[in-house]
């Protein structure tokens, strides 16, 4: 298998390739990111860093996993924040306070439970 490298963005495992002068270059056709190592130190640390994963046999797939359901949490969160935003300016005019209030009780604690999750993630319990 040739070398291989982990998307900083999404973990997935890509394969490092090489341009006409053979310098170092990997795409994710996943998410679109592109890296190109240029300089002849960032080519050293890139070698350095491939003989690091695969001395621990890093396991691309399983962090893939985790970082995947962290980016939905972090979505969610930040849909939810607009939700509130658009409370705060929309249905000012239209509802009355104590349902503002409780729409707005009910969304936080919404984030309140992702955060929990966030939580559980960061302490391997995933």
């Amino acid at each position: 298998m040739g070398k291989v490298i982990p998307c900083f963005l999404c973990m997935q495992e890509l394969k490092l390739r090489r341009d006409k002068n053979a310098k170092p270059y990997a795409i994710c056709d996943v998410c679109g990111v592109q890296t190109f190592v240029r300089g002849r130190q960032g080519i050293k640390n890139l070698d350095q860093l491939l003989a690091t994963l695969r001395e621990h046999d890093f396991p691309f797939r399983e962090h893939a996993a985790v970082l995947y359901e962290i980016q939905a949490v972090l979505t969610e969160i930040r849909g939810i924040k607009e939700e509130i935003k658009k409370l705060d300016s929309l249905l000012e005019i239209l509802t009355d306070d104590a349902h503002k209030k409780r729409t707005r009780k009910l969304l936080n604690r919404r984030i309140e439970t992702l955060l929990g999750r966030l939580e559980q993630i960061a302490d391997g319990n995933a």
